[in-house]
């Protein structure tokens, strides 16, 4: 087994409509009469992946909502739910937050309210049956009506206790700014979730601050755009705050034009608090797995900076003081053993 499989992870950056298996889209594909060409596995891959035309932000996420066409049927989002918890202890992820945008998959069903039931009875059924700590965050979006934001950040705190933990919103920034939601959030945050926001990811890394200052961010998704301006840096690193960064995903998006341009080796030299992610890892055609063996291969991270990497995440994790804690004595004593068993 390789070595970056091998190796204990958390995965706090996860979405669940870009993680769909093509195997299970083809067969709903199949079993549901959808009018889309897809007759075979290796068409379902190619259709839902990046592909070298995919120039933008844009052309990227065209290819992770491709799976709403099956998504928006009842008992569809319980089983990929269970396959993105089952995929994620297959590589060796230790504690896993899955986010999903609600809104998305009302479809057939008669509430937001069922969307989420539905996918924390997958992920429920999934940790039943494999030694992983799984948890939900849902999405808001920021094209969408202020009003239907609210209405998430209201509904999503019911389920606390059931593993929904935190909140958070992507979209464009530069069009839809952080101000618009203040109350959705306050109204998350008051309620007891997490709050993490997509910000920095592409344009202006000064979205990044405004997410923590205006939306009160506990962690920020991407936030790569801080990296060419060193008082942003200063003040994110001041701030605490946990980057989720996702290096092949920022490439496919072009939030940057090359791996080997990606920032996550300065912004960890400087001092931020970096953690891992895979995004969307069907539209990518990546693992977390893959993403790790980057750190070392592109970006030069030693074994113990990797450890670090994990541990940050485990910090970073919206859990309870105790679970958390319990989460990075297992993990440190794990990664000690995997640094006993790899290191260079």
């Amino acid at each position: 087994m390789d070595r970056f499989q091998q190796l204990p992870k958390v995965n706090l950056h996860h979405h669940l409509e870009g993680a769909v298996r093509p195997a299970t889209f083809l067969e709903y594909v199949q079993q549901l009469h959808l009018p889309l060409a897809i007759k075979d596995l290796a068409e379902a891959h190619a259709y839902l992946q990046v592909s070298p035309g995919d120039q933008t932000l844009a052309d990227f996420l065209i290819k992770v909502d491709r799976t709403l066409a099956i998504t928006q049927y009842p008992g569809v989002l319980e089983r990929l739910a269970f396959e993105a918890v089952e995929d994620a202890y297959l590589q060796n992820v230790r504690y896993l937050e899955i986010r999903f945008g609600p809104w998305l998959h009302v479809g057939q069903r008669r509430s937001v309210e069922m969307v989420i039931e539905e996918v924390l009875a997958g992920m429920q059924r999934a940790m039943a049956e494999y030694p992983i700590i799984a948890r939900l965050i849902v999405c808001a979006l920021r094209q969408h009506d202020p009003q239907q934001n609210l209405t998430l950040a209201t509904v999503a705190p019911r389920y606390l206790s059931d593993g929904l933990v935190g909140f958070d919103i992507a979209g464009d920034e530069a069009a839809y700014p952080a101000g618009v939601f203040v109350e959705a959030f306050m109204r998350a945050k008051t309620g007891g979730l997490g709050i993490t926001v997509h910000a920095g990811e592409v344009g202006d890394g000064r979205s990044v601050m405004e997410a923590i200052t205006v939306l009160g961010a506990d962690r920020i998704g991407h936030g790569i755009q801080i990296s060419t301006q060193p008082d942003l840096v200063e003040a994110v690193k001041a701030s605490g705050v946990t980057l989720e960064i996702c290096p092949t995903s920022n490439v496919h998006t072009r939030a940057v034009a090359r791996l080997e341009h990606h920032p996550i080796r300065q912004l960890f030299d400087q001092g931020i608090r970096v953690s891992l992610g895979d995004d969307d890892p069907t539209t990518s055609g990546i693992t977390l797995s893959s993403e790790y063996a980057l750190l070392a291969d592109i970006f030069h991270f030693t074994d113990t900076e990797i450890t670090k990497v994990v541990l940050t995440g485990a910090q970073a994790a919206f859990l309870s003081k105790s679970e958390k804690n319990a989460l990075i004595s297992q993990l440190q004593l794990e990664l000690d053993r995997w640094l006993a068993q790899h290191s260079q």
